[in-house]
């Protein structure tokens, strides 16, 4: 067996957010959860194969599932969600910003996004919240 980034990297760290999938095993092999170290079950994340994924290949993000991300992670959005359009158009313009700004700074920038870091007008009274 030939060793790659996917089936090592890649398949351990998918095990450990999502446990153990046997179906990828080949002849439904697969090493217990002791030998890496975690439990089967995962840390409760849910793997999607990229065929999967509702977005084109040269997409940064998939705005469908990041839309209802920010729609079940939020309770002001949740309360509103054509909100979710408005954090949507901010991300965009980060994306598009790589052109001027180059790649490490909006980097920076959605990671303070995706930390809460940054907030939009969507409290009472017009109250910026994260």
């Amino acid at each position: 067996m030939t060793f790659t980034e996917s089936n090592t990297v890649e398949a351990y760290l998918r095990d450990l957010l999502c446990g153990i999938l046997v179906e990828d095993s080949p002849l439904n092999l697969r090493d217990t959860p002791a030998g890496y170290g975690v439990i089967g079950a995962g840390i409760g994340w849910t793997f999607l194969p990229a065929v999967a994924i509702p977005r084109e290949p040269q997409d940064v993000f998939s705005e469908p599932l990041v839309r209802e991300a920010l729609i079940r992670l939020n309770p002001e959005i949740a309360a509103h969600p054509d909100r979710a359009d408005e954090v949507l158009y901010k991300l965009r313009a980060i994306v598009l910003s790589v052109r001027s700004d180059g790649l490490i700074r909006a980097n920076e920038e959605f990671t303070a996004w995706l930390r809460g870091e940054r907030s939009m007008p969507f409290g009472k009274d017009g109250e910026h919240v994260t």
